[in-house]
C-alpha cells in the first residue's frame, strides 16, 4: 500500500497567527515536549534489541521487544501518525538518517530489515506510544571498519533533493523559547504545486542534538497544501547545534533534506 492510499489528506489552512493555528486532532505535541533518545529506558518501558552489530552494506533484520516493568513484552501500541512505531536509524556524525516503520508480531516481537551503509556506531531510536504516552528510546548499533567522519556546516538554510530546493526560514534561535519554523520546497524557482500527506500530515521533522543527539521530534502546524509551506512549532532546550532532517512529499515524491542550526543561549 502506498503512503497516499494510506493516510488521509489535510486541508489545511492558515490561520491569523503562528500560536493561534488550530493543533491537528492527535497531534502529541506534550509527549515529546523533552528530548528523547538518549536512554533505552524510559516511563516505565526498556528496548531490548536482539542484536546490535551488523556488517557494512549488508541488509539484515533488526529484531526487538519493548518490554514493561515486569520485563513482558508490550504487544499493545497505539498509532502515532498513522504508524504503530517510527524506526530512526543515524549515524553518530548526524549522516546516514533512515526513517522506517517496522513490523509487529502478536507475541510483541519487532522486525525490521535495515541495511547500515558505511562503518561507524549509529543510533537507533524506537518511537512508540503506550497507555497514552508516547515515548522514545534509543541504543547504540556497531558496524565495524575504518570511519570516515563527514563534516557538517554549522548553520545551514537551504537544501536540496531531486528536482526540488528546500529553504528554511527562521530567525535566531533561542534555547527554552518556542520558535516556528517554516520550510518552502521549489522546483524551478517557483513553489511547488501541492505538498502531498506523509504520515497524515504536510511533513516530518526530526531534529537531533549535536553531541549526545538527544531527540526532538514535532509535527507541523496547519498550513495550505497548495503553498508549498510547511511550519513547525517547537522548543529547543538547550543551548548548542542541532541537525534537522524534514521530510516532505511535493507533487507526490517524497524527499529527505537536512538543515543545520545554531542554538543560543535563552535568557
Amino acid at each position: 500500500m502506498n503512503d497516499t492510499a494510506r493516510h488521509r489528506r489535510e486541508d489545511g489552512t492558515e490561520a491569523a497567527s503562528h500560536r493561534g493555528r488550530e493543533r491537528r486532532r492527535g497531534d502529541d505535541r506534550g509527549g515529546h515536549a523533552l528530548p528523547g533518545g538518549l536512554s533505552m529506558a524510559a516511563n516505565g518501558l526498556r528496548l531490548d534489541v536482539d542484536e546490535t552489530r551488523f556488517d557494512p552494506g549488508v541488509e539484515r533484520t533488526l529484531t526487538y521487544h519493548i518490554r514493561d516493568g515486569d520485563g513482558s513484552a508490550v504487544a499493545d501500541f497505539e498509532e502515532t501518525h498513522g504508524e504503530s512505531s517510527h524506526l530512526i536509524l543515524v549515524r553518530r556524525d548526524l549522516t546516514r538518517f533512515q526513517h522506517l516503520h517496522p513490523e509487529l508480531a502478536p507475541d510483541g516481537t519487532w522486525s525490521q530489515r535495515i541495511t547500515l551503509p558505511d562503518p561507524g556506531v549509529y543510533r537507533a531510536f524506537v518511537d512508540v506510544r503506550v497507555d497514552g504516552r508516547s515515548t522514545t528510546l534509543g541504543v547504540d548499533l556497531f558496524v565495524p571498519g575504518t570511519v570516515d567522519v563527514d563534516s557538517i556546516p554549522d548553520s545551514t538554510r537551504e537544501a536540496a533533493a531531486d528536482a526540488y530546493a528546500v529553504s528554511l526560514a527562521a530567525g535566531e534561535i533561542a534555547a527554552g523559547e518556542e520558535i516556528v519554523l517554516e520550510f518552502e520546497a521549489r522546483r524551478g524557482g517557483e513553489a511547488a504545486s501541492r505538498l502531498d500527506p506523509y504520515l497524515g500530515a504536510l511533513g516530518h521533522l526530526v531534529a537531533l542534538r549535536d553531541g549526545d543527539l538527544a531527540y526532538l521530534h514535532v509535527h507541523p502546524e496547519a498550513t495550505d497544501p497548495e503553498s508549498g509551506l510547511v511550519r513547525f512549532a517547537t522548543t529547543f532546550p538547550t543551548a548548542g547545534r542541532y541537525r534537522l532532517f524534514l521530510q516532505v512529499k511535493p507533487e507526490g515524491r517524497l524527499i529527505t533534506v537536512p538543515f543545520d542550526v545554531r542554538v543560543e543561549g535563552g535568557s
